[in-house]
């Protein structure tokens, strides 16, 4: 009988143990809950996008509802972000959101392409004050799905930054990397096409120029690219040097951030003449990020192949700073695409310089599509070498 009883007693502790492994082990981490929530509202806001239907009656207010709605996940995705300030544990239920969360953002561009096509045929039905207004609400959604592209690319980046288990996970980090930059590339591509589409519509005044301040960070990212380039690394200066050049690339992000800021600001009141000389600078801008991402790759290459004879602690230092470079880099592109296409907002000048603008924003495509596989890489390199290290 008592062992019966004790049987019966073993018995229902088990259960009772396996019940709570199994509920804990289902029980979703904070971050991956929080990126459900956002992957649930980006469907909800893709299905908006997709249901609407332009007509000469309704283009203003279903572009403006569709920018609230991006604009308030945009908001959603940066409170998000701004509260990854400590380590975390990276899950697969977490990178699986992310990965449905870009692809979510490339349905979303792909309807942005449909409706400018849907306002491109109410173009000879429609008064042109209509369309006008109409384009501007087009362009400005254009420039609120690429932005929500690009924090998400910004998050991506964060979580990599601030996990403490990415050995474990190395391989499926890598391939959410992966989708992450084809997901974006994919955006970014029917983004350019909304644009080409919304440009053709209008040949429309304060002028404005960010010449200067653009050309000034050139230079400074040129130097630093060629910095990079040349950097000598050894097995005991490793740390230190990409230290320095973490700290230099950082330096320069919050230049391009304050700069981002000052156009923004602009583009909440304002209408400019499109600037030539701007346009051409913003051009130089990126071809600048991107050689700053494809030395920051060389150089990467370079830790790698002396990562067998470096100390674990020098490796793990001088990864941080890889992963905040890489990071780095990634948003001075994204804003540098985001302040192209906010100016391409503002401009009323569109139809005379559409030629301009059209080549101006291909070139901008190619070179951040360029700079993401630079990145992509180089964290790639970093993911393995510590990965390697954690064994």
């Amino acid at each position: 009988m008592k062992n019966s009883i004790m049987q019966k007693t073993t018995a229902w502790l088990s259960l009772m143990l396996l019940s709570v492994l199994f509920n804990t082990a289902v029980a979703a981490s904070p971050l991956s809950s929080d990126l459900q929530n956002l992957l649930s509202e980006a469907q909800a806001t893709d299905a908006q996008l997709a249901a609407i239907t332009l007509t000469d009656n309704n283009m203003c207010s279903e572009l403006l509802s569709a920018h609230q709605s991006v604009d308030a996940l945009i908001d959603n995705i940066e409170s998000v972000n701004a509260g990854l300030n400590t380590a975390i544990s990276i899950d697969n239920d977490s990178l699986q959101a992310l990965d449905d969360l870009s692809m979510v953002l490339v349905s979303m561009a792909n309807s942005s392409t449909a409706l400018s096509l849907d306002l491109s045929l109410l173009n000879s039905t429609t008064d042109m004050f209509a369309i006008s207004n109409g384009l501007t609400a087009m362009l400005r959604l254009a420039d609120d799905i690429g932005t929500m592209a690009d924090r998400i690319l910004e998050m991506s980046d964060k979580i990599l930054l601030m996990a403490d288990n990415i050995g474990l996970m190395a391989d499926r980090i890598i391939i959410t990397q992966q989708i992450q930059s084809d997901n974006l590339a994919l955006t970014q591509a029917s983004i350019l096409a909304t644009q080409q589409n919304s440009i053709s519509l209008v040949s429309v005044a304060s002028t404005s120029t960010y010449e200067v301040d653009f050309n000034s960070q050139t230079l400074t990212g040129n130097i630093l690219a060629a910095d990079i380039s040349t950097t000598a690394l050894t097995t005991f200066s490793m740390a230190r040097k990409w230290a320095d050049l973490a700290t230099e690339t950082d330096a320069l992000m919050a230049q391009v951030k304050a700069t981002h800021e000052t156009i923004t600001a602009a583009s909440e009141s304002n209408t400019v003449t499109i600037d030539a000389d701007s346009y051409t600078a913003l051009v130089d801008m990126s071809i600048m990020v991107n050689a700053i991402g494809t030395a920051t790759q060389g150089l990467a290459l370079v830790t790698e192949s002396l990562s067998p004879f470096t100390k674990d602690a020098t490796l793990s230092d001088s990864m941080v700073s890889v992963l905040q470079l890489t990071a780095d880099i990634g948003v001075m592109a994204d804003r540098i695409l985001e302040m192209a296409d906010l100016i391409l907002a503002m401009a009323d000048n569109i139809g005379l310089t559409a030629d301009q603008i059209i080549a101006t924003q291909q070139l901008q495509s190619t070179n951040y599509v360029a700079t993401l596989a630079s990145v992509e890489a180089t964290q790639e390199i970093a993911i393995s070498i510590i990965a390697v290290n954690s064994l």
